[in-house]
């Protein structure tokens, strides 16, 4: 569904006040993904997108270590009838809510790690309805090196390493009050990132357990009877194992022999 109402979208545009119309031809025009898989690479700035009702958008930002993601969105509600005794009014639009999140490179919601900064990893978009629009802002806690999230003394559950980060705006209807028109809103998305790059320390790969090779078993050099059986370490001998079953097959053979001579010469003496 994701951009299939790009026409109603810019039909309303064309109905937005002016102020909201001024403040978005600053910004650079983005299509927000549908999906952490669709999601566009952002660079800091700030960008024009939209989202619908009921709708995820989501976009990425490339981070290295010891920098911070700020991203603040606003959303232009101004098209969105809250009278109730108003023609045009729908319950749905003028109850949704809208929720801006920040993602680890494994896609993690950062927010859900209790204490610190990451409890500022999402944020409730806040505002009144005569103002037209409601804004937040979000922000990720520092990026760590590998080297130190790989640390013993490391606890936490997320995983804040360098790599692509991603942010997701979601304007949540509810089974109570249904979104029941299908309208984009207008986006601004502000995407800042605080402080430099710093280098990873390369001597943490050296602390990683590598591939273990695997030594080949030493021949068996036994020549006894256990060679024949197989055992949970070494399995049997093939060879030993014919030429045993060989002598039973023989042995059996020859005890047949022997029994049927002595059968046939009984007979011949009770005869």
């Amino acid at each position: 569904m994701r951009r299939a109402l790009g026409t109603l979208a810019a039909a309303a545009a064309l109905a937005l006040p002016a102020p909201a119309l001024a403040q978005s031809a600053t910004a650079k025009p983005v299509v927000g993904g549908g999906s952490f898989n669709t999601a566009p690479l952002l660079a800091p700035g700030t960008y024009s997108d939209t989202v619908a009702a009921g709708e995820t958008v989501y976009w990425k930002v490339r981070l290295a270590k010891g920098q911070v993601l700020r991203v603040k969105a606003t959303v232009d509600t101004s098209q969105i009838q809250t009278d109730p005794l108003a023609d045009g009014y729908d319950r749905g639009l003028a109850n949704l809510n809208y929720f801006l999140d920040v993602f680890s490179p494994l896609r993690e919601q950062l927010s859900e790690e209790s204490g610190g900064a990451y409890d500022a990893a999402s944020a409730r978009l806040e505002g009144s309805p005569d103002a037209g629009a409601k804004a937040g802002t979000a922000t990720g806690p520092r990026v760590l090196g590998f080297e130190q999230i790989l640390a013993t003394d490391y606890n936490e559950d997320k995983f804040p390493a360098p790599g692509e980060w991603y942010v997701s705006l979601n304007a949540a209807d509810s089974a109570t009050f249904p979104a029941d028109v299908p309208a984009e809103l207008p986006v601004e998305l502000e995407v800042e990132v605080v402080g430099q790059p710093q280098a990873s320390s390369a001597d943490f790969a050296k602390a990683l357990p590598g591939p273990q090779k695997q030594q080949p078993a030493s021949p068996d050099t036994s020549s006894g009877p256990e060679r024949l059986f197989a055992t949970a370490d070494q399995p049997a001998d093939p060879a030993l194992t014919l030429v045993l079953v060989a002598v039973i097959a023989l042995l059996g053979g020859l005890a047949l022999g022997a029994l049927a001579i002595a059968v046939l010469g009984l007979g011949r003496r009770r005869t």
